[in-house]
């Protein structure tokens, strides 16, 4: 979006991955517009965890096991960025970056977040939630990065709701089209309309034609027209598919 005008890189990164077990690893993470080294690229996801864990999702294979999102893994992440940046004689604000996580196992879930953005999760019959409003900063058009100082006391923590059956995970460009922010709540149709074609399909893992599909929209004017940020979006059901008619 903005950074195709500009000529810059896109500064939005996400990653998943299928449990062998069943469960989904997915992160997302927006660097900095300021950041020089936050940049990374936009991939849109759809996805369907497998039951077998024999599927994988973009770039990403099965693995045996993950811990629950914590606090410690997001300091963890610090850490590396912080490494990271002293390898490459930068200073810790040229990699400044939001960070959303969420694990969701068979034994229960948990997500992590710092800054904007947003996760969303839902069950069927149920109403769709998030599960943390997303972070301002100090300042209009500020939030937090992983990067700051007191990143250890920002970085919000919390168990799912029972087991979603859906879950979206987003930067903070598709924000003002998934959220209602007069009522802090989250805008169904659009969720509705954006899970609808990944209820209808089948297998597990990555859906490549609704990858192409969903990278198109996020593309399309009537996007581009709501947001000037890079956008990036992950959604993943373990819902069953409809019979047909």
């Amino acid at each position: 979006m903005s950074h195709l005008r500009m000529g810059s890189p896109c500064q939005d990164r996400l990653a998943c991955a299928v449990l062998a077990n069943g469960g989904l690893v997915a992160v997302v993470s927006d660097g900095a517009g300021s950041a020089p080294e936050g940049g990374g690229r936009r991939i849109s996801s759809p996805c369907r965890p497998s039951s077998t864990g024999s599927g994988s999702l973009s770039r990403g294979r099965p693995v045996r096991s993950c811990s629950l999102p914590s606090r410690d893994a997001a300091l963890h992440a610090r850490d590396a960025v912080l490494a990271r940046a002293v390898a490459e004689g930068e200073e810790a604000a040229s990699y400044a970056a939001t960070l959303l996580a969420l694990v969701d196992t068979p034994d229960g879930g948990a997500a992590l977040q710092i800054g904007d953005g947003v996760i969303v999760v839902g069950e069927e019959g149920e109403e769709w939630r998030w599960m943390f409003w997303p972070e301002r900063g100090e300042y209009a058009n500020t939030t937090r990065f992983l990067t700051d100082d007191d990143a250890a006391d920002r970085v919000r923590v919390a168990r799912l709701p029972g087991r979603p059956t859906d879950v979206a995970i987003m930067t903070d460009g598709l924000q003002s089209l998934a959220l209602h922010y007069a009522s802090e709540s989250v805008h169904e149709p659009f969720f509705q309309g954006m899970f609808q074609p990944l209820h209808g399909s089948s297998g597990s893992g990555e859906v490549p034609a609704l990858s192409a599909s969903l990278e198109g929209f996020l593309s399309s004017e009537r996007v581009r027209t709501r947001t000037d940020d890079d956008v990036s979006l992950i959604l993943a059901t373990r819902r069953s598919p409809a019979p047909p008619d």
